[in-house]
C-alpha cells in the first residue's frame, strides 16, 4: 500500500513541477562597471559541466540542466528534472572578452562593452 500511494505522489509531483515542460528561472545581479558588466547567477546544484553559457546578437543566455538520476529505485523522490535558463540583453560587447567561472553555485559572468567609437563631426555646408 505505502509504494503504491508513493508511486501515486510521485507522479503528482511531476505534473505539478514538471507541467509543460515549463522551464524555470534563478535569480541573477548585473553589475555595470567601468569598462562592462559582471553577471552573477545563482545555480546551486548544479555542475558547472551542465550550465551552458552562449551570446548571440547582444544577448548573454545562461542555461542548466538538473537531470535525477534514472537508475535508482526512489523510496521518496521530491527533486525533479529541471530546466533552468536566463536571457540577458546588452548589446554593442566584445564578444572575444566574455569569460564565466562557477564556484559555490554561482556563475560569474564579465563582459567587457566596446569603448565609444570618436566619429569625426561631418561638416554640412548651408547654401
Amino acid at each position: 500500500m505505502r509504494n503504491e500511494l508513493q508511486s501515486l505522489m510521485e507522479e503528482l509531483n511531476n505534473m505539478f513541477y514538471t507541467c509543460g515542460g515549463s522551464t524555470k528561472s534563478f535569480p541573477v545581479d548585473v553589475i555595470e562597471e567601468k569598462n562592462g558588466y559582471k553577471v552573477y547567477a545563482e545555480i546551486p546544484g548544479v555542475k558547472k559541466e551542465d550550465i551552458k553559457v552562449t551570446f548571440l546578437d547582444g544577448t548573454l543566455s545562461i542555461s542548466a540542466n538538473v537531470e535525477g538520476k534514472k537508475d535508482l529505485k526512489y523510496i521518496i523522490r521530491e527533486r525533479n528534472q529541471v530546466k533552468y535558463a536566463r536571457d540577458i540583453y546588452f548589446g554593442d560587447i566584445l564578444e572575444d572578452t566574455i569569460a564565466a567561472k562557477y564556484e559555490g553555485g554561482v556563475l560569474t559572468v564579465t563582459i567587457t562593452t566596446k569603448a565609444p567609437e570618436e566619429k569625426p563631426r561631418k561638416v554640412i555646408e548651408i547654401q
